[in-house]
């Protein structure tokens, strides 16, 4: 048996584990239709604001400021976020042509770091009965668990499990994903960059009509990067290709600007191939702004010194004539230890 040489701290070794994984399963598993409802593609992505932008990349989005419910996107995300930290989420989906119908989404979750690894859990439901988009209520539970393996390279492996109850039907998932994350650092005139890739939805996740969605198995690759660095702005941008079932593609574009260390401008525009050749047509971008202030500027108590939080808003307009308007929060707690230890040596006397 011939042995492939892996080399440390590359990449290599984790993307040969999830293609294997993938090919066995597509070998040895019968598969059913894939034809999901429009949207289903991403039901677990409608309960945050940074979901709606599009900075769900699984390289990071198009600039690197993970928070918790990165761990939905790539698990691989948070591996190196040092402080506890919470994120709170809800999306209205509002319905405009045929009367105001009204479905709601959320997400909450927390971010636990320890020296081992970092630890997170999370909460996230959809209630919509809307046209278009009737997926009942649907509530999921999920943890994961990121860790730093060199100064370059993170990974991450997270398990979700929940059920969706209505009128329409009743089911259950149980699902796990597992991704990595790569830092390639400066790469010609762009800067912090890195790509990410992510196998999703290894397990069962919703059937409904011989109608499997969100797609098991779906391998998804992003490659983000700055493309301007100046003192008062920061602007990246994100491109994912993602392949569910490998009977559809997904892409998914995001740019984000960030002014002043404190406004962050974001846009993202995603093409769902088969969603597009039934008619349902393409998307328009969607767009979004956040805020980050330091927590030490409005309370002067020194447990809380150093610790920020970010307010979030987005909007996107899918087929039709859905909105999707999305508020958000995000905490961190404590304060950012971006310095490695100093040490002296004192000499006797």
């Amino acid at each position: 048996m011939n042995i492939i040489p892996i080399k440390s701290g590359k990449p290599s070794f984790f993307l040969l584990i999830f293609l294997q994984i993938f090919f066995q399963i597509i070998i040895t598993t019968r598969i059913s239709a894939y034809d999901p409802p429009t949207g289903a593609e991403g039901l677990f992505l409608l309960g945050h604001p940074g979901f709606i932008t599009s900075a769900e990349s699984s390289a990071g989005g198009a600039l690197f400021l993970p928070s918790v419910q990165a761990v939905a996107i790539n698990p691989a995300l948070v591996a190196e976020l040092q402080r506890l930290s919470a994120d709170l989420g809800y999306t209205a989906l509002v319905q405009t042509k045929g009367g105001a119908n009204l479905g709601n989404a959320f997400y909450a979750g927390m971010l636990f770091p320890t020296r081992f690894g970092v630890f997170s859990g999370a909460t996230q439901g959809v209630f919509s009965s809307i046209n278009g988009m009737n997926f009942g209520n649907v509530l999921l539970a999920r943890g994961g668990f990121a860790r730093d393996v060199t100064e370059k390279l993170n990974v991450g492996a997270g398990l979700f499990g929940g059920g969706v109850f209505g009128d329409v039907f009743n089911d259950w998932a149980l699902a796990v994903d597992a991704g990595f994350m790569y830092k390639l650092g400066k790469l010609g005139r762009l800067g912090d960059a890195r790509y990410g890739i992510v196998l999703s939805n290894i397990g069962k996740t919703f059937i409904h009509e011989s109608e499997i969605f969100p797609a098991i198995f779906t391998l998804k690759a992003g490659f983000a990067a700055n493309f301007l660095n100046k003192e008062k702005i920061t602007a990246g941008f994100s491109a994912d290709l993602s392949f569910p079932l490998f009977q559809n593609i997904v892409f998914n574009g995001g740019l984000q600007f960030l002014i002043a260390n404190m406004i962050i401008v974001s846009a993202g525009w995603d093409v769902n191939v088969r969603e597009a050749a039934r008619g349902d047509g393409v998307r328009l971008p969607s767009f979004g702004v956040s805020m980050r202030f330091t927590v030490g500027n409005f309370m002067n108590r020194q447990a809380w010194e150093g610790s920020d939080f970010m307010v979030s808003g987005a909007w996107r307009q899918i087929h039709d004539g859905i909105q999707l308007i999305s508020a958000g929060a995000s905490l961190n707690l404590g304060v950012r230890d971006n310095e490695p230890p100093t040490i002296t040596i004192e000499e006797g006397e």
